[in-house]
């Protein structure tokens, strides 16, 4: 039995992300992934402090060419066809 076979059970979904881990992902603080959803409603918490990992995957594309953060969240809406 392989070890991530052991770590998956019934609720697993790789689909979405976390908090801790989404920011992680985006090398920014936790409490900055909360302003962004607050502020810019991007990336969308799909439940309380969960992410959709295409979203995150999307903003840390974009966060490296872009000027500003609202400039990445515009790109990765973009990108994900939101």
């Amino acid at each position: 039995m392989s070890v991530r076979s052991t770590l998956d059970t019934p609720f697993r979904d790789d689909r979405v992300l976390d908090r801790e881990a989404a920011a992680a992902l985006l090398e920014v603080p936790p409490a900055a992934l909360r302003t962004w959803t607050e502020r810019l409603a991007f990336p969308r918490e799909v439940a309380v402090g969960t992410y959709v990992r295409d979203e995150i995957e999307a903003l840390r594309e974009a966060l490296p060419e872009a000027h500003s953060v609202v400039g990445a969240v515009q790109a990765a809406r973009r990108r994900v066809g939101g």
